[in-house]
């Protein structure tokens, strides 16, 4: 009834689409091909009669790769003036250094909320039950309207801006006494309150079914920790709403199972994944660059479902650390000299022109990484190269934790975070 009077005040169709997907996620890969190819073809089609951008092109392979630069400077283009229905605008990009305004139609929104449901639905969860959000702006708005929204979803909000020590003993408190059934929000924010909660040695009385990580890379030491804490199972998602991507982890959570009622996806060479918004019949964006790298599984999951499988996210392009000689490594190269180290749960890389800065949240106070040190000078140019044990992260202005950030001056962006 809560889920049916938000479709209803939001004109979605949310409920009925979260149906569709729970039954049709176990149908065979050839079928799920011959829905998408469908859905496709109408989305093409209407593409090429409402955009001019698109009207002389042929058919979809015509169509050429675009991003948020493209997007941009043909806004006008990308619109669909038959289109009238309800619009949501929509922000992106501030983490990436492109800020992009874009905007959905309903049947766009319907099919996020369905795919963010199914990926809670693997985790025990039950329509209607109370859910803790532990989130910043990326993740949930603020208005008189999205407040009546998450009070009609039975949604407890826990901001990740304000996470002291003092702060996570109440979040901690207070989903307990709501009797959450799940935990759901950015992987580095929940990670901090199961850090809490494991180093106070008090864990409360949960009643949860589950917990559901988004927005952030989690990796197998934070999973570790989370499931610790909380006492279940933690799953992770994946998404890109501009771009249409939704995928969730099944209860084998070896991968991401991404939902291709919505997603017409690509792969280019390197990993570069590309994928078009078919639900989105207010703003076009199709063959739209995601910025994501990503390794897809050679077969489907064992566990039945015939959505093809992501593997691996390995993480944004530009999560890429250069030096002035032209040198490159990826976040995962630390993710990888990292994770055999349990004395480690989170890092950050922080470099400017001349200097790289890795902080490392780390049990061991005396933590020794002459090792690291030399691993990393063996792959990267800098005039300066250390360590920085168990000080604050930097943070981005939507709360989330990004594991590599190019800043103008290194010591002045430690200053000011310690300084907050």
């Amino acid at each position: 009834m809560r889920f049916g009077l938000i479709d209803l005040i939001r004109r979605t169709s949310t409920v009925s689409i979260l149906h569709e997907l729970e039954a049709i996620q176990f149908e065979s890969p050839p079928q799920l091909q011959e829905r998408q190819q469908a859905l496709l073809q109408g989305y093409v089609d209407l593409v090429r009669k409402a955009s001019p951008l698109y009207a002389r092109l042929t058919g979809f392979a015509q169509f050429p790769v675009i991003d948020k630069a493209f997007a941009n400077a043909n806004r006008a283009g990308l619109v669909n003036p038959g289109y009238r229905g309800k619009v949501v605008s929509k922000k992106t990009g501030g983490s990436t250094g492109e800020p992009f305004v874009y905007a959905t139609g309903v049947k766009a929104q319907s099919y996020l909320w369905a795919a963010i449901l199914l990926s809670w639905r693997v985790a025990g969860y039950r329509l209607g039950e109370p859910v803790a959000f532990i989130a910043g702006t990326a993740l949930f708005g603020t208005g008189y309207k999205q407040r009546i929204y998450y009070a009609l979803m039975n949604v407890h909000m826990y901001s990740a801006f304000d996470m002291s020590a003092a702060r996570l003993e109440a979040y901690a408190a207070d989903i307990a006494r709501q009797r959450c059934r799940l935990v759901y929000g950015y992987a580095s924010a929940i990670h901090q309150l199961a850090l809490h909660i494991n180093k106070s040695g008090r864990r409360p009385q949960f009643r949860l079914r589950g917990v559901v990580c988004t927005a952030e890379v989690l990796t197998p030491a934070m999973r570790e920790t989370i499931e610790q804490a909380f006492g279940v199972p933690c799953f992770s998602q994946y998404g890109c709403n501009d771009a249409g991507v939704s995928a969730y982890e099944c209860e084998r959570r070896s991968g991401f199972h991404l939902i291709t009622q919505r997603s017409y996806f690509e792969v280019l060479p390197g990993g570069r994944l590309v994928s078009t918004d078919m639900a989105n019949d207010a703003f076009f964006l199709p063959r739209y660059d995601t910025g994501d790298l990503v390794e897809m599984a050679a077969a489907p999951c064992p566990c039945g479902r015939g959505f093809p499988l992501i593997k691996n996210v390995v993480g944004r392009a530009n999560d890429l650390v250069e030096d002035s000689a032209g040198n490159t490594v990826h976040s995962e190269f630390f993710t990888h000299l990292f994770r055999e180290d349990r004395r480690i749960s989170e890092f950050q890389v922080v470099y400017d022109a001349r200097e790289l800065v890795i902080i490392v949240h780390c049990a061991d106070a005396a933590f020794a990484h002459p090792p690291y040190l030399e691993r990393i000078a063996a792959a990267l140019a800098f005039d300066t190269i250390r360590f920085a044990v168990n000080q604050p992260f930097v943070a981005i202005k939507n709360g989330k934790h990004r594991f590599v950030m190019r800043v103008d001056n290194v010591e002045q962006a430690l200053g000011e975070t310690l300084a907050c």
